[in-house]
């Protein structure tokens, strides 16, 4: 290795005061010597890579309760604009649910499908020998199943009598 002395010139003030005691100036040295690093390899230091990683999973449990905060509002944000969609929805269906039942309730009214009996269909009201009256059975004298009146419209108008 080579070693190379340098003199370097020193700015100095005069003194106020000359030189007193045979104080001389001398000349300062300085050596600069060049050093090839290119072959050092550095130990590998375990304390720091253990700290490297303790600190990166601090880092990384920060940055995963951060996300999950931000999730759980967004999540939050998000259900809220989904429950006054669905208020909105409710309020929509009920106003059709009601007209629904307005107009349910003027289809099924008896004049109107009366009427619409007589003019659409043709029909007419039943004579009165058609009618067989059923209020008037008492729970002592009900009859058995296999024996029923029934009544059908005949062209005639007549009404079959039960069998014996």
């Amino acid at each position: 290795m080579a070693t190379v002395a340098v003199t370097l010139p020193k700015l100095r003030r005069r003194p106020a005061n000359p030189l007193v005691g045979g104080r001389a100036n001398i000349a300062e040295f300085y050596f600069t010597k060049h050093i090839d690093n290119s072959r050092l390899v550095r130990e590998v230091g375990f304390e720091k890579w253990h700290e490297y990683f303790n600190l990166l999973v601090a880092g990384l449990l920060v940055f995963i309760c951060v996300l999950l905060f931000a999730w759980q509002h967004l999540k939050c944000v998000q259900d809220g604009y989904e429950i006054e969609g669905l208020k909105a929805e409710r309020v929509r269906l009920l106003k059709w649910n009601h007209q629904l039942r307005l107009s349910e309730a003027a289809l099924a009214d008896p004049q109107r499908i009366d009427v619409l009996a007589r003019k659409n269909l043709g029909m007419v009201s039943p004579d009165p020998q058609q009618v067989i009256q059923w209020s008037g059975v008492s729970q002592s004298s009900r009859q058995e199943p296999d024996s029923v009146q029934v009544a059908r419209n005949t062209l005639a108008g007549d009404i079959d009598q039960p069998e014996p």
